[in-house]
C-alpha cells in the first residue's frame, strides 16, 4: 500500500470517526468518549501502517529478499544483482534505463555482483543454445546464474523464489510496461 493510499484511508477514516463522534455527542458525554477513543485508535493503526510501509520502502529490495526468503543480505544483494544483470541483457536499452530510473537501487544491486569464472558448463550450455538457434543464449546465462548463486552460498533454485518477489517490488515502483518488460526477460530461469 503506497503511502498516499495510507494518507487518503486516514482521512476519511477520521471523516468517518469525527461523524460518528459528533452524533454521539447529542447522545451524552460517554458517547463522546468513546468516539474520541476510536478516534485515537484508527490514528495509531494508520501510524502503525505508515511507519510499516516506510520501513519497507528504506529497506529496499535488499531487504525484502532477507525478509521474506531468510537469506543473508549479501546473498540477498548478490541474487537480486545477478537477476537484474541478466534482465539488462535481454531488455533493450531503453527499457532497462526506464527500470534503473524507477527502481534505482538496480544499479548498485548489479554492480555489487562478481561474474562467475566460466566453466565448461557455461560453455557447453552456451555451445547448445547457439545450435538451437538460440540468439539469446538462455542456457549459457542460465547456467552463469546458477554458478552466481551457488558462489552466494545458494542453491539453484534459489533463482526461482527470488524473480516472483523482484517482479513484484519493481511492479510497485515502475510502470506496467516495465515490469512486464522485466518479466519477460527473467522468464524461463
Amino acid at each position: 500500500m503506497t503511502t498516499k493510499s495510507i494518507l487518503a484511508l486516514t482521512v476519511f477514516s477520521l471523516l468517518a470517526v469525527t461523524s460518528a463522534g459528533c452524533t454521539a455527542q447529542q447522545a451524552g458525554t460517554n458517547t463522546v468518549d468513546q468516539g474520541l477513543s476510536a478516534t485515537q485508535s484508527v490514528l495509531n493503526t494508520t501510524q502503525s501502517a505508515i511507519n510499516t510501509a516506510q520501513a519497507a520502502k528504506s529497506t529496499g529490495l535488499a531487504g525484502l529478499l532477507t525478509q521474506q526468503l531468510g537469506v543473508s543480505s549479501a546473498q540477498a544483494v548478490g541474487g537480486a544483482g545477478a537477476l537484474f544483470q541478466v534482465a539488462q541483457s535481454k531488455m533493450s536499452a531503453g527499457d532497462f534505463q526506464q527500470l534503473t530510473q524507477s527502481v534505482p537501487e538496480v544499479n548498485s544491486l548489479m554492480s555489487s555482483v562478481t561474474q562467475p569464472k566460466t566453466s565448461g558448463w557455461s560453455q557447453m550450455a552456451a555451445g547448445a543454445s547457439a545450435l538451437m538457434g538460440d540468439k539469446s543464449n538462455t542456457l549459457g546465462t542460465a547456467v552463469n546464474l546458477v554458478s552466481t548463486f551457488q558462489e552466494l552460498g545458494l542453491s539453484g533454485d534459489m533463482v526461482s523464489q527470488f524473480v516472483p518477489l523482484i517482479t513484484d517490488y519493481v511492479s510497485k515502483n515502475a510502470t506496467p510496461y516495465v515490469t512486464n518488460a522485466l518479466t519477460s526477460a527473467l522468464t524461463g530461469l
